[in-house]
């Protein structure tokens, strides 16, 4: 936009630049994006062509060393196992194969000391090796297999060189001696043709070992040099010492780019690289990018020239309309000359300017008649206000009143027309402006303002709530304040005896014991009385706003949570559970009471939580003393009831037989006639401690009624073992004992029944058992009778 403001006002240039800079920036971009492909792509093909150039001298390389190899190993084979003894015999045998002595630059034979005993070559001499190649000889020949030796500079003549080396093995397949061909890295035939491949005028190959120890290259002094000998950084040359085949773009140390190509020997996992500098590589490719910006830029003009002629046609009718348009601003033609019909784009904006134009002369008529409604609106208007029960007023930024409704003269007892002009202070006074006086100046900084106060009307106190809304002007400034104040003194004394009635109504439920809380529809609390302090130690306030599940916890809430389904769909639910109090077990029983809206919807939940652990425990004992004989703390008739039917249904399923003893004491109505009631319950007493002290864990002694007793004996095989007990029960019976102070001995009469069939009932088992009584008392009392 900012260079669009330095070009001249007129639209036919400025659409032309517009046109000229897109189709400039379209080209541009077209080219670049073009060449950037073109270049990706022929990089792709160099870095390839090199690769595969690379290869084919790896292979030659690597064909070249394993013929060495082999010629090495025809030589080995033909040797006489003696004739690295003698020189003269090794000169002579070497002499009669001029095919393997030309392919090396010298011959050696090396002892199993790793001595050089024989040279065969230019210099020939015996020399003696330092001890880092002569150890390396004794591993070879452990190894006994062919190696070709790392780089080193020759002893004979001093130049970098290798050594194919071979173990001559003796009748058992023990090397005793090793043969070796040396190689003159400096004047290597396979070597020179990797130098003739070289890419480019001005790119090169080399070798080194996987080691970094280079082997061949352009300049002859880095020869047996450490490729990073020299200092920097080459990242292509890291990859391929860690393995890297293939080609990839690098700068070298000297920050130069260039594509980088390296292939592993096979032979000798040596490392052979090409390097071709990117600006020798891509050459064509930069000339090309030159001649092709050149071009976008002369299509560009040629295509602002056609676009500014274009232009200057299609914009001619527009040209023609501006005339128009100043024309009938200074009178001099009317609107009608705008409704020439264009069948484009200028024609239908010719059109619509005579129609605005049209409506602007009718809109100038309709203000004009709206004038007098407008002066009826803001009568309305003023009607509106002073009818609001609420001071309604406008402040200018100088404090001064512009407008004030009636509601004034009822509120304050003030005249509104006389407030008109004058300032706050000079109306109520500086007291009642300081009091207010944050309000307003928040007011005036842009802030809408809302406050509660209090006052005095005629000494009472007065409470008063007031909105201060600022009037922005067009330049953002606040050009005064528009304010409306309401008495809001009964509705405030209405919510502070609210609050008292809810204080009052807090304090009674929080002293209450019991549990008292409100959900809402979403199970939240919403109220929770103290007793959840005084009974869980959970403070009520963290629970409101929280799920139910978080106050009672989760296995609580899914026994609760069927009988809160009944509550949410407007049922009272009530249901009791165990809970831990101060640490001990306590029964609680909860009601859940619906709280229904006027439509008939469950707004909420009240829940009562009730302590019955005191009460549950009464109606246990009560229950527990309606089956015990309060006389002898004994099972009573109801009781034994209950325990000779499951006695039944266990004899039963056990198949085990079952007895019923019934008793009494003998002659009990005179000692309740000679010594009192008294004297007989606590004959009953001991009478039953005496029963109850001789049958045995399994059995059950009951008083159905005065001195009749009876024993249900469980597990008991036949008639036998039924009068045995019985025996034991008249025996402890017999024991005299003292009542009242006196001595005395009581006797008691049984009467057996054994259950026989499983369709007896037990009152059928009783009757017979009873009338076994009557038989043993027929037979004198004091003893026992069985039933059949």
């Amino acid at each position: 936009m900012a260079v669009l403001a330095l070009l001249p006002r007129s639209l036919k240039f400025r659409m032309t630049a517009v046109v000229v800079m897109l189709v400039l920036a379209a080209t541009v971009i077209v080219t670049w994006v073009a060449l950037v492909l073109a270049e990706r792509d022929m990089k792709s093909v160099i870095g390839d062509q090199q690769y595969a150039l690379l290869s084919s001298a790896a292979a030659q390389v690597d064909a070249q060393i394993t013929a060495k190899k082999a010629l090495l190993a025809s030589l080995a084979d033909a040797m006489p196992p003696d004739a690295g003894l003698d020189p003269e015999r090794m000169s002579a045998f070497v002499a009669r194969h001029p095919a393997v002595r030309k392919e090396f630059l010298n011959l050696h034979i090396f002892n199993r000391n790793g001595v050089l005993i024989h040279t065969e070559g230019a210099g020939a001499a015996v020399l003696a090796l330092d001890e880092r190649p002569r150890t390396y000889m004794q591993k070879v020949l452990a190894q006994g297999r062919v190696v070709v030796s790392p780089p080193f500079k020759s002893l004979l003549s001093g130049r970098p060189a290798i050594m194919i080396i071979h173990p001559l093995l003796n009748a058992e397949g023990k090397a005793v001696m090793l043969l070796g061909g040396s190689i003159d890295l400096t004047d290597s035939d396979f070597l020179s043709q990797i130098a003739a491949q070289k890419p480019g005028k001005t790119g090169y190959m080399f070798i080194m070992t996987s080691e970094g120890i280079l082997l061949h290259h352009p300049n002859p002094k880095r020869l047996l040099e450490h490729i990073n000998a020299r200092p920097g950084y080459n990242r292509a040359t890291e990859m391929a010492l860690r393995g890297f085949e293939g080609w990839t773009e690098a700068a070298n140390k000297d920050g130069s780019e260039g594509i980088y190509s390296y292939k592993h020997l096979a032979t000798t996992n040596w490392v052979i690289g090409a390097r071709f500098p990117v600006d020798e590589a891509f050459a064509p490719m930069i000339e090309m990018r030159r001649h092709a910006m050149l071009a976008a830029g002369a299509f560009a003009a040629l295509a602002g020239l056609m676009a500014w002629l274009a232009i200057q046609a299609l914009l001619k009718p527009l040209g023609r309309l501006r005339r128009n348009i100043s024309d009938i601003r200074s009178g001099d033609v009317s609107i009608g000359v705008l409704q020439r019909r264009r069948r484009d784009e200028i024609g239908e904006l010719s059109s619509a300017f005579h129609e605005l134009m049209a409506e602007r002369e009718q809109a100038q008529e309709a203000i004009r008649e709206n004038e007098s409604l407008i002066a009826a609106s803001e009568k309305r208007l003023r009607m509106i206000a002073d009818s609001i029960p609420a001071l309604v007023a406008y402040i200018d930024r100088d404090n001064r009143y512009h407008f004030t409704n009636e509601y004034f003269r009822t509120m304050l007892g003030l005249d509104p027309q006389s407030m008109l002009g004058r300032t706050m202070t000079e109306v109520l006074g500086e007291e009642f402006v300081a009091s207010i006086a944050p309000y307003h100046a928040a007011a005036a900084r842009g802030d809408r303002v809302h406050y509660e106060r209090e006052g005095r009307k005629d000494g009472k106190l007065q409470q008063v709530m007031g909105d201060l809304i600022p009037d922005i002007a067009a330049d953002g400034s606040v050009a005064g304040v528009y304010l409306m104040a309401v008495d809001i003194t009964e509705r405030k004394n209405a919510e502070l005896r609210q609050a008292a009635s809810e204080k009052r109504l807090k304090l009674l439920t929080d002293n209450l014991p019991v549990l008292i809380s409100y959900l809402d529809q979403k199970r939240r609390f919403q109220f929770v009385n103290a007793t959840f302090f005084q009974w869980f130690g959970v403070e009520p306030e963290k629970l409101i706003g929280r799920h139910l599940v978080d106050g009672i916890g989760r296995d609580h809430y899914e026994h609760a949570e069927s009988y809160l389904e009944q509550a949410y769909h407007g049922q009272i639910a009530t249901y009791e559970l165990k809970a831990q109090i101060d640490g001990s077990l306590h029964t609680l029983e909860t009601t859940f009471v619906p709280e229904i809206d006027a439509a008939g919807q469950v707004v909420g939940i009240y829940s009562l939580t009730h302590d019955t652990t005191r009460m549950k425990e009464i109606e246990e004992r009560l229950t527990q003393l309606a089956r015990i004989d309060t006389l002898t703390g004994i099972a009573n008739r109801l009781m034994f009831e209950e325990i000779l039917q499951l006695a039944l249904v266990r004899a039963k399923r056990n198949r085990r037989p079952l007895a019923l003893a019934y008793l009494d004491v003998d002659n009990f109505k005179s000692i309740n006639d000679t010594l009192g009631h008294g004297a007989g319950d606590i004959v009953l007493k001991e009478f039953a401690s005496r029963l109850a002290g001789s049958v045995r864990a399994s059995d059950t002694v009951a008083r159905l009624a005065g001195d009749e007793f009876v024993i249900v004996l469980e597990q008991v095989d036949g008639p036998d073992e039924a009068a045995r007990l019985a025996a034991k029960f008249v025996e402890a019976v017999r024991r005299p004992f003292n009542v009242a102070g006196k001595t005395m001995q009581i006797t008691t009469s049984i009467g057996i029944a054994l259950h026989q069939r499983d369709g007896e009932t037990p009152a059928e088992l009783v009757a017979r058992a009873d009338t076994a009584l009557y038989a043993a008392k027929r037979k004198g009392r004091d003893g026992y009778a069985i039933a059949d």
